[in-house]
């Protein structure tokens, strides 16, 4: 899956939301597999969208708007 154009999928979301929303759609290619590299990046990650004021909830909605599928959206979780 590529990355989206810049600003099309990402919109209402601030520059900082939207670093990591891109840098979970480029794991999730993945589909979020657990392994070394996802269990060292993921928490990091999950740490900066909480302090992006960015939920699970809506980090689901913004995969789920790029094309990730149920059950990647389920590793997610």
């Amino acid at each position: 899956m590529a990355p989206p154009p810049a600003d099309l999928f990402w919109i209402g979301f601030t520059q900082e939301q939207h670093e990591v929303l891109e840098t979970l759609h480029l794991i999730g290619n993945n589909g979020w597999d657990r392994n070394g590299q996802s269990d060292e990046m993921m928490p990091r990650l999950l740490a900066q969208a909480a302090a992006a004021d960015l939920s699970l909830a809506r980090i689901r909605e913004a995969m789920a708007a790029v094309g990730h599928s149920r059950n990647e959206l389920h590793q997610l979780d």
